[in-house]
């Protein structure tokens, strides 16, 4: 029997599981396609073991306990932000948030009965994305992240220590402490999706509404890190290089039209030009996340290099 069929079974009389959608990230759980009582539902069933077999490297109790702290975050964002956005940066809806000793299970609607499809890399979603992203920072602007990422993203220097460690001595590599501390230091900040990418958005494509889900990584920073991560997500090289300004300019338009919305208005020139200037410094910092994670990866492209040429931290 699985883990979490007792656990809901406290709550729910008609169980029935029509589908598992995928297993969570290395033996952490699953997600699986169900009606609870008539109703459908998407349940994200979460218990994290004591030792996690990764194929790339191994996992180290600091990396584990990251991943289990990040299962928390998420409860917790669905317990006491989610339903507080507003309807243009919405959250994909949380029914129950069950829990027994290491044991965790999130209900969802199952947004497939509701119209939506899972984002694609398409014009028209991305653009829809890179909205739902301006809204999302702009209602969040400045609000502390109380029980939530001290720093959001799962990438930044504080929580890879591991993976700092492997880089090869390089100029990125002696500078990442600098980086960190440009980002940190910038004076506005907002709450971050902090795994922006585009697998974790769903779109309705006869509205073009956005729904976001995946919080786990949800905490405070600054805006850009989010588009630096969905835009890397969704578009290949020569895509961004074509596009990414662009979508940038977006972005900022978006964003400027929802602090006026949410009477924040007062800040978003002051907040644009400081994020405008961490723009390269965000892609330097993943950039020193994927030299230590995977230096051969494919997410390291010409238009990463060239934004960090920009910076004064170095490319080697």
């Amino acid at each position: 029997m699985s883990f979490y069929l007792p656990l809901i079974g406290l709550h729910y009389k008609n169980i029935k599981i029509t589908e598992t959608i995928t297993a969570l990230w290395s033996g952490c759980g699953e997600i699986v396609r169900c009606r609870l009582d008539g109703k459908a539902c998407v349940i994200k069933a979460i218990s994290v073991p004591d030792h996690i077999n990764h194929p790339r490297i191994s996992q180290t109790e600091f990396a584990i306990n990251r991943k289990r702290h990040s299962y928390e975050v998420e409860f917790y964002w669905y317990q006491h932000y989610a339903t507080r956005l507003p309807s243009r940066a919405g959250a994909l809806r949380c029914f129950n948030a069950i829990e027994h000793e290491q044991h965790k299970v999130l209900v969802f609607a199952d947004f497939t009965e509701c119209g939506f499809v899972n984002a694609k890399p398409i014009h028209t979603h991305v653009t829809a994305i890179i909205k739902w992203l301006a809204y999302f920072h702009a209602f969040h602007f400045q609000v502390k992240a109380d029980g939530l990422w001290p720093q959001g993203s799962y990438w930044h220097l504080a929580t890879r220590p591991d993976e700092y460690e492997k880089m090869a001595d390089c100029a990125i590599k002696q500078q990442a402490h600098s980086i960190d501390q440009t980002i940190r230091a910038c004076q506005y900040q907002t709450l971050i999706h902090g795994d922006a990418k585009l697998a974790n958005f769903a779109v309705n494509s006869s509205t073009m509404e956005v729904l976001g889900y995946d919080f786990q990584y949800v905490g405070a920073g600054v805006g850009v890190i989010d588009v630096m991560y969905f835009l890397g997500s969704c578009l290949n090289e020569q895509q961004l290089q074509q596009r990414a300004d662009d979508y940038l300019a977006d972005y900022f338009k978006y964003f400027a039209n929802a602090m006026h919305i949410f009477d924040k208005s007062a800040y978003s020139h002051a907040a644009i030009n400081e994020w405008q200037t961490l723009w390269p410094v965000v892609w330097a910092d993943f950039y020193r996340f994927l030299m230590g994670w995977s230096p051969e990866h494919v997410k390291i492209n010409a238009y990463m290099q060239y934004q960090i040429t920009k910076t004064n931290f170095g490319v080697t």
